[in-house]
């Protein structure tokens, strides 16, 4: 098959890599001049990276084995490993992971439109027009993705959040992040504080509106300065969204395929990335083969819509429930990338976490 891949990110070059080395030709087109820039993304792994088996010393910052949880009275520390790694390097090695198996990638060049069966690419550099027509299209190129607005996968519910992040200097406990809850911290999401040395973190926050004001206020308060600043578009996952039309299919932030709790989309996306390449390799009813990915965001956005309607006392009492000992072990456990267990062991462990359920009324 011939396939045009729109984005270069690291899902759109994982999806790539796997096809080239099944065979296939493929192109991949990015809009940007270099690969990994601009950064909008904090970069954080949970341990469920594992099981792609890549060499993650090639991008690795920093290894936490601690989460510091803060809400607006309480505080807990829940012992997880973590990776965080450096974007442009991360996302370096998955272009060089896809030009190594045989797959062609173009900077400068963005999708423009298509007409019928072919599509449209911009070289911005030459300011001339390529026409193509592939056998498929696969559309990776992030929340704001003109290449599914062009085949019609819009739908009217489909929202982004705002991250802002910065770069700061201060002293840092290097093997743990913190986050923080609250109505005045981050009512729609929360902050953090993510190290990547002793010396310097990546702080930030999401929100669906206002994310500078409550970002300038954070700040403020913990006398950060900021270094480098960083901004972007963060899609929140909708369970109607079809993920494919005509010859193309949609992946990663494309598809919204983010955790809506965490707004954490690499190993989701790389997960579709794979069971996406394999159903077009071995003939397989992608909607089927995607569900339980999909039923694990589901649950996330689940926990969203509860999240969203929470008071500064839900946050403590919430913190509070988590802190016991028999729930912290249930969080030892699982991830947040494997939310099934770990809410439903959490309920067995704490049935007054049922408590919360009054905000899905």
């Amino acid at each position: 098959m011939d396939i045009a891949i729109i984005g270069a990110g690291p899902i759109g070059c994982y999806a790539g890599y796997l096809l080239a080395k099944a065979g296939h030709s493929v192109s991949i087109y990015e809009n940007h001049g270099q690969i990994g820039t601009p950064i909008q993304c904090t970069g954080l792994l949970t341990s469920d990276f594992d099981q792609f088996s890549l060499p993650i010393e090639s991008f690795l910052v920093n290894t936490f084995d601690r989460i510091g949880v803060y809400s607006p009275n309480h505080k807990l520390e829940i012992h997880q490993k973590e990776y965080l790694v450096c974007r442009k390097r991360f996302d370096n090695f998955f272009a060089d992971l896809a030009k190594n198996a045989g797959a062609k990638i173009f900077v400068n060049h963005s999708f423009s439109r298509k007409e019928g069966k072919t599509i449209i690419i911009t070289n911005s550099q030459r300011h001339q027009e390529i026409y193509l027509t592939p056998d498929l299209v696969i559309a990776a190129d992030g929340p704001l993705s003109n290449t599914a607005k062009a085949y019609g996968f819009y739908h009217p519910q489909r929202e982004n959040y705002f991250g802002i992040q910065a770069t700061v200097e201060g002293n840092f406990d290097l093997h743990s992040f913190q986050t923080y809850f609250g109505e005045k911290v981050c009512p729609e999401l929360f902050a953090w504080i993510v190290p990547e040395s002793a010396t310097i973190a990546r702080v930030g926050l999401a929100m669906r509106k206002n994310s500078r004001a409550y970002f300038d206020r954070f700040m403020k308060e913990h006398n950060f300065k900021a270094l480098e600043i960083q901004a972007g578009a963060i899609p929140v996952y909708h369970p109607c969204q079809e993920l494919q039309k005509e010859n193309c299919y949609l992946l990663g932030d494309a598809a919204g395929f983010v955790k809506a709790t965490t707004l954490g989309g690499l190993v989701p996306g790389l997960k579709q990335a794979e069971i996406l390449v394999d159903g077009l390799l071995n003939k397989k009813n992608y909607e089927k083969a995607i569900a339980p990915l999909a039923k694990k965001l589901r649950l996330h956005l689940l926990l969203r819509r509860i999240f969203d309607k929470f008071s500064d006392q839900d946050w403590d009492r919430l913190v509070s429930f988590v802190a016991q000992p028999k729930v912290q072990k249930v969080f030892e456990r699982y991830t947040r990338d494997n939310p099934v267990p770990l809410i439903s062991m959490a309920l067995l462990k704490e049935p007054r976490f049922f408590y919360f359920a009054k905000h899905l009324i």
